[in-house]
């Protein structure tokens, strides 16, 4: 969905027909009509995305980053005339995405060998948990579960206590930033070769590629993965060290984090800090010296540490040449001025999620949204206006497949537009 500019988006003329909830196949469809497409998301008021209730103190508030810049529309493909009108946006499309199982898909009668009937040189992407064939093809997971089945939590937490996880659908976001790199580049061989692709993608395999690292430390040494804290298998020191309590709110949960490669930084380290007594110790001359006494060394450093202020702290040690950062909590996140500077978060409106009641009777709230990170010099990427479930049915059903208003009446009647 484009805004107003002079510049077309890059993806401009493409139609994508986005069909399924949750996170990573929604973030695919934002990131792709941030880039120009018309991405249409097909979805029901009779069985919403539980992703509309998220985060619980304020329920809907969250959508506004995974449903932006879509033209959203309702409709209930279970039903005859439902599954012959997405079939009818299947024709006049480009992409076709879904993350639904295939017995599912054929049950409504809209799985992809129907697709490519309807649309030859349709671009069809698969999103599954954990592949569309193989041992595991009938598993279920979810995003937090595949972290530990990736093997991302045998990475995390300390040595001595059970694997530990990111308390999010962490490899949900890497699949959706996968997804439309996939997309683009079946597109451009389309344009280029004429040849269509099917393409298959799993949140197992996306997790699995953020642990290339330990892969490849178990095939050539046979070594698993250690879980090391906040410890590094080369920097020292390495780790998050208390802070003073925040000065405004007087929150004492305040931490920076420290991260010295090589004795060269260790130098402008100990000069930040005025090269005190305890630093000069022989022991820490070098990084394997500091390497085998890291736990005195984090001793010390967290004595230096724990009066100053982090952000203040985290100035001088960067001004100084010493990689260094806050432990960002919400607040940081929110007032932070680099973020600011940046425009990365922009004023949205989104609507409090309800069952049993239609998406028009919402009621409507205010807050923010971030915008896509990646900028590009000569072609905008749209931060897109965010529609509620249903609004765009008049401009999908009457301008796209030319229905009649008589005809939208009677099927909203039905429930099949609903």
């Amino acid at each position: 969905m484009n805004e107003s500019n002079a510049t077309p988006n890059a993806l401009t003329g493409i139609r994508v027909v986005e069909f399924g909830p949750y996170v990573a196949l929604p973030l695919t469809g934002r990131i792709l009509g941030s880039l120009g497409a018309e991405v249409i998301k097909v979805e029901t008021n009779k069985v919403l995305d539980e992703m509309a209730f998220i985060p619980a103190w304020s329920r809907g508030a969250g959508q506004p980053e995974y449903q932006r810049g879509k033209r959203r529309i309702t409709l209930d493909v279970r039903t005859d005339a439902g599954r012959d009108l997405i079939l009818e946006m299947v024709r006049i499309s480009d992409v076709f995405m879904t993350n639904f199982r295939r017995n599912v898909l054929d049950r409504w009668g809209i799985d992809f060998p129907e697709i490519r009937r309807q649309r030859p040189d349709s671009i069809i992407m698969w999103q599954t948990g954990l592949g569309g064939h193989g041992p595991y093809y009938t598993y279920k997971s979810f995003g937090i579960l595949v972290q530990h089945l990736s093997g991302v939590s045998l990475m995390t937490g300390l040595p001595d206590e059970p694997p530990g996880v990111v308390n999010t659908s962490y490899s949900d976001y890497h699949t959706g930033v996968f997804q439309p790199a996939g997309i683009i580049a079946a597109l451009m061989r389309r344009n280029l070769t004429g040849k269509t692709a099917t393409l298959e993608s799993s949140i197992f395999k996306s997790g699995v590629a953020t642990c290339g690292p330990a892969l490849l430390d178990y095939q050539v040494n046979g070594r698993g993965p250690q879980r090391r804290g906040n410890r590094d298998a080369w920097a020292a020191p390495h780790g998050v060290y208390p802070c003073a309590p925040d000065p405004v709110s007087g929150d004492a949960d305040r931490y920076i984090a420290i991260s010295i490669s090589d004795d060269e930084q260790w130098g402008r380290f100990r000069q930040a800090a005025g090269d005190p007594a305890w630093a000069a110790a022989p022991e820490y001359e070098t990084r394997i010296g500091r390497q085998r006494n890291h736990d005195s060394l984090d001793e010390s450093i967290s004595e230096w540490t724990r009066p100053q202020e982090s952000a203040t702290l985290m100035d001088t040690l960067q001004q100084a040449g010493v990689p260094a950062g806050i432990v960002s909590q919400g607040t940081d996140l929110n007032d932070s001025p680099h973020l600011k500077s940046r425009n990365f978060y922009q004023d949205t409106q989104y609507w409090e999620a309800e069952r049993g009641v239609k998406a028009t009777e919402w009621i409507e709230g205010e807050s923010v949204s971030w915008s896509i990170p990646a900028k590009m010099s000569g072609t905008p990427i749209a931060f897109g206006k965010y529609s509620n479930i249903g609004e765009d049915n008049a401009y999908v059903f009457r301008e796209l497949l030319g229905l009649t208003t008589s005809e939208i009446a009677e099927l909203e009647e039905a429930g099949v537009i609903y």
